[in-house]
């Protein structure tokens, strides 16, 4: 990626198609792409056999991150916050939440459905 940064992404023709695509090499044989994909811009990080690791999709309603590896961790000083409509979270073999007071506060009904026994363990459990 020689040249200035503020350098517009090129033509690159090859035997059977065109694309507008910049390349960068990493250590360790990863590298980094930077192409367009019809009114999208994409930035993909990608290991030496070519498996996508990141990709930030730049599109018009905004930023889109997708992350495919072996372990992803997040760690703050302060807070991590996530906020939007719906959250989901799937573990297929188990989902643990666990540190300091862990509090679920909802305005509208909250279910707990489980396909096993539900068992709620405590010092003192209080029932409404």
């Amino acid at each position: 990626m020689a040249g200035s940064p503020k350098e517009k992404l090129h033509t690159q023709t090859g035997a059977e198609e065109v694309t507008d695509e910049r390349e960068l090499y990493l250590k360790d044989g990863r590298k980094l792409v930077v192409t367009e994909a019809g009114s999208d811009q994409l930035v993909e990080i990608r290991s030496e056999s070519g498996m996508l690791e990141l990709r930030i999709k730049l599109t018009e309603q905004g930023p889109v991150l997708q992350m495919e590896s072996l372990r992803l961790q997040l760690k703050a000083s302060e807070a991590v916050e996530i906020e939007s409509p719906r959250v989901e979270i799937k573990g297929s073999e188990r989902v643990d939440v666990s540190g300091g007071q862990v509090k679920v506060t909802s305005d509208e009904d909250v279910n707990v459905e489980a396909k096993g026994e539900v068992r709620v363990v405590g010092k003192m459990i209080y029932l409404n």
